[in-house]
């Protein structure tokens, strides 16, 4: 008997998490994100900073026997990009620039706070 693989159609990104809108608000040092659910999350820059998920810093936190890295207080974004329809790249003052940063990632980030 031969098996039938069945194709579900799905978006992997739910309505839920997708950002209505963007703001970098650099006086206060923070990136503020409204969702299409309504909630909005506040994320200091060093906290991004150091919860950048990319293989260098999770290679540095691995090393270390970290959970996270240790937070720059004076670190701060300079641009923010959309990648696709699932994620923001963020850039740094202090010239990081690979972050990738899931919506997923973020509200579970915005979770923790």
């Amino acid at each position: 008997m031969r098996e039938t693989l069945q194709l579900v159609r799905c978006d992997p990104v739910k309505t839920e998490i997708k950002p209505t809108d963007v703001r970098l608000l650099t006086a206060s040092r923070v990136l503020e994100i409204e969702w299409a659910d309504g909630r909005r999350s506040r994320y200091a820059f060093p906290l991004l900073r150091s919860r950048c998920q990319c293989t260098e810093c999770k290679s540095t936190i691995l090393r270390n026997g970290q959970e996270a890295l240790a937070p720059n207080e004076n670190v701060a974004i300079v641009n923010v990009l959309p990648v696709g329809s699932y994620a923001l790249q963020l850039f740094f003052d202090d010239g990081h620039d690979r972050g990738i940063f899931p919506y997923a990632y973020l509200r579970e980030l915005d979770k923790q706070l």
